[in-house]
């Protein structure tokens, strides 16, 4: 039987930290509690990215741009909408997915406990290249280089 949930309303985990408890409701169920075993979470939240992925294609959010380009996560607590928070990370990864959707993954303070993930369309991909190679040489020609170098 399938349930429709239309709005998600908190999320915790269980006494005995076996499960995530995902609290929400629904138009014609009222409210409903839906309990995902720890051991089957990871998979839980790939299939949620997946499904996100297949209805907002054109959804890839670029490092520290959440607010500007409509990412569905909520800002931070004390976090301007207005304000974009910059972070240098410390390593990065990029690669073309090898779950065969088609998506190339930027991967920031890859392997670290802070890492996060874009997946990009392979044109969304080649507009990120090319802005990030044009912004390089603007900044490299700019008299600001010469300071940074120094």
């Amino acid at each position: 039987m399938a349930i429709r949930i239309s709005e998600v309303k908190s999320s915790r985990l269980s006494d005995d930290k076996k499960e995530v408890i995902v609290g929400g409701s629904g138009k014609y169920i009222g409210d409903v509690e839906l309990k995902i075993a720890r051991e089957c979470l990871d998979d839980f939240i790939d299939a949620l990215v997946n499904a996100r992925g297949t209805l907002e294609p054109t959804l890839a959010v670029a490092p520290g741009a959440d607010a500007a380009a409509g990412s569905k996560r909520k800002a931070r607590s004390g976090d301007n909408p207005n304000e974009v928070r910059f972070e240098i990370p410390k390593t990065f990864a990029v690669t073309a997915d090898t779950e065969g959707r088609g998506l190339v993954l930027l991967i920031l303070n890859h392997r670290l406990e802070n890492q996060e993930g874009y997946a990009l369309s392979p044109d969304a991909a080649r507009q990120v290249a090319g802005g990030l190679t044009k912004s390089a040489d603007a900044l490299q020609a700019s008299p600001v280089a010469g300071e940074l170098n120094k």
